[in-house]
């Protein structure tokens, strides 16, 4: 047979075929291993039921937003492609912000990716909720004139920490290393829900939607008056500063995930 004759459709199923009839498979599943056709049909089954129910209650609450206008072909065509990924949600709250994304991707012109629903996908309703609580912080009215676009401006470590839970204080990892037999439990509860926080923000920061900036800030040269004269008074050492920020894609993935204010 010719590389023209392969069928890979058929060649996986020898594949699944033959480990299915191995031994180390029949030693795991045991009696199981009898009737795991049968199996794997129920699991297809209830994947599909738990899909169309899915689906069935992001449309729900898509059409509520939509306010019982009709979506015509076109718009169904641009979110099509998003559909799989939605069928997979059965979180009720991420559901609504899956009816956001459709909607916004039916009847926005610009500013919402496909990409977005795959972002949507990967986030927990912690995360989700995170971003909202970042992006009122960073939209607040400021008493200056930021330089940024709107939802950009830059927030200290100190400032997540702050965003995410203002009461949340915890050890060094240096500490957790040489006190951990003498820590609290709720020290040691503390700790880890910070290793959680940061999880957090890598992940927000794999999905692009949050970035992490470091740009060295020299010392400067501090002055005094002495005796009517400005002298200098020693100069301070500089050093690296990290900041974070939501990148634009992260601006535009919120605003097509919230639910458009009425």
């Amino acid at each position: 047979m010719g590389d023209s004759d392969f069928d890979p459709n058929a060649a996986a199923g020898e594949i699944v075929k033959e480990a299915l009839d191995s031994e180390l498979l029949k030693n795991l599943l045991g009696p199981m291993a009898q009737n795991i056709g049968l199996i794997l049909g129920k699991i297809s089954d209830i994947a599909r039921f738990y899909t169309e129910d899915n689906l069935a209650k992001i449309f729900k609450k898509w059409a509520s937003q939509r306010k019982g206008k009709p979506l015509d072909a076109e718009a169904f065509r641009r979110v099509l492609p998003l559909l799989r990924d939605a069928a997979m949600q059965s979180d009720d709250e991420l559901q609504e912000r899956w009816a956001s994304l459709l909607e916004n991707v039916a009847t926005a012109a610009n500013g919402v990716l496909p990409s977005f629903g795959q972002a949507l996908s990967q986030l927990t309703p912690v995360e989700a909720r995170y971003l909202d609580r970042i992006w009122e912080r960073v939209s607040a009215p400021t008493g200056y004139n930021s330089g940024k676009r709107e939802g950009r401006d830059e927030l200290s470590f100190v400032n997540l920490i702050d965003v995410y839970d203002p009461k949340l204080r915890a050890p060094s990892p240096a500490e957790m290393r040489v006190f951990k037999v003498r820590m609290s439990p709720g020290q040691i509860a503390s700790f880890d829900e910070m290793t959680n926080f940061e999880l957090m923000l890598h992940d927000l920061e794999r999905l692009i939607l949050l970035e992490k900036k470091v740009a060295y800030i020299p010392g400067r040269m501090g002055w005094a008056e002495v005796g009517g004269a400005e002298v200098p008074t020693g100069h301070s050492e500089g050093g690296m500063k990290t900041t974070y920020a939501l990148t634009q894609y992260g601006v535009s993935f919120i605003s097509a995930v919230r639910r458009k204010q009425p």
